[in-house]
């Protein structure tokens, strides 16, 4: 079984990572999942820390992790799951604890942990099922437990990054034009996640064209691929600014 997601959800390697988790059964699959949504945060098997010093390239950690059996990374005793895992060079404990069919996910390290159920009848193979769990997970486990070790470790609380990726971009939807001009000068993270976003300007550029009638609109969705310089065309012909050309001599 192969699951696909969306290049704003779970990167095409972390896909491939999860679609051999769902090979397993039970509460091993359980654990599986729970494993890949914390390793995509950043999180290091600790048999892999002599390979892998970065918690920032988290594809190359993924292809690593998929060239060896998956639950070498974890123990099962008497369906009790547990791996040990590290972040900015700090033990992390992930546990899996039955709950009938479910199993109650904790992430801890050392006096700070942070609970989940991870239940059966929700880990399915739908794509957005898959997307609205690594959020709830990432959202309530695995990021509070990156900020507090983050905090500890550097110094200083992680703000922004320290939420799924996949919430900033939601975050980032809600916002008005001079507002995405703020957040884009905040870091260059923030810069490249507005920039990149081609639906986010096709949203602003329908906003603009809401007195153009449905047949002109059509037309210019069929014509227009990059949307973020159609937007700027767009505003600046709306407000009577003449294009500077640039001549060299």
């Amino acid at each position: 079984m192969t699951v696909y997601l969306e290049n704003n959800s779970l990167a095409l390697d972390f896909s491939s990572l999860l679609s051999n988790t769902l090979i397993s059964s039970g509460l091993e699959k359980l654990f599986g999942i729970a494993f890949v949504f914390t390793v995509e945060t950043g999180f290091i098997p600790i048999s892999l820390t002599k390979h892998f010093d970065s918690i920032n390239s988290n594809i190359q950690l993924a292809k690593m992790i998929n060239s060896l059996p998956l639950n070498s990374f974890w123990n099962q005793n008497n369906n009790i799951f547990t791996s040990q895992l590290v972040m900015s060079n700090q033990l992390c404990h992930l546990t899996g604890v039955p709950n009938g069919d479910s199993l109650i996910i904790t992430l801890s390290h050392s006096n700070v942990s942070k609970c989940f159920l991870l239940e059966n009848n929700n880990c399915n193979s739908e794509i957005s099922i898959f997307s609205n769990l690594s959020i709830q997970f990432k959202n309530v486990v695995s990021f509070p437990i990156k900020c507090a070790i983050l905090e500890n470790t550097v110094g200083q609380y992680p703000c922004l990054y320290g939420i799924p990726e996949e919430l900033i971009i939601i975050i980032i939807t809600k916002l008005d034009p001079s507002d995405l001009y703020v957040l884009m000068r905040c870091c260059k993270k923030m810069y490249n996640l507005v920039v990149n976003n081609n639906s986010l300007w096709k949203k602003l550029v329908n906003e603009e064209l809401k007195k153009v009638t449905n047949i002109q609109r059509n037309q210019i969705e069929h014509t227009i691929t990059d949307w973020r310089n159609y937007y700027f065309e767009l505003k600046r012909e709306r407000s009577g600014r003449k294009k500077i050309t640039i001549i060299r001599l």
